[in-house]
């Protein structure tokens, strides 16, 4: 589990998108880990998981889109956070 600025997490996201197999995710976690976003590789795209202040799931086809949710995800999701924890590990 690392520990990231907010700031960094999109491009933390960016980076790890195309490196996850089929059924492993990543985790974006509050520092008092009561609100996440999860994002996992599925077969044909990947599904965006919202657990907070909303309950949302979202399905995309590839990373750009992706990034792109996660990006007013960490933003609904985390308004006065400035640090996240940051894990991958198996769905």
């Amino acid at each position: 589990m690392a520990r990231i600025r907010k700031e960094e997490a999109l491009r933390w996201l960016a980076e790890r998108l195309g490196k996850l197999s089929p059924g492993e995710c990543l985790d974006f976690l509050c520092k008092k880990r009561n609100r996440l976003v999860r994002v996992i590789r599925g077969l044909e795209g990947f599904r965006v998981e919202e657990r907070g202040f909303f309950r949302e799931d979202f399905q995309t086809r590839d990373e750009r889109e992706t990034v792109k949710i996660c990006e007013r995800l960490f933003a609904r999701e985390f308004p006065r956070s400035h640090m996240l924890w940051a894990h991958r590990r198996r769905a």
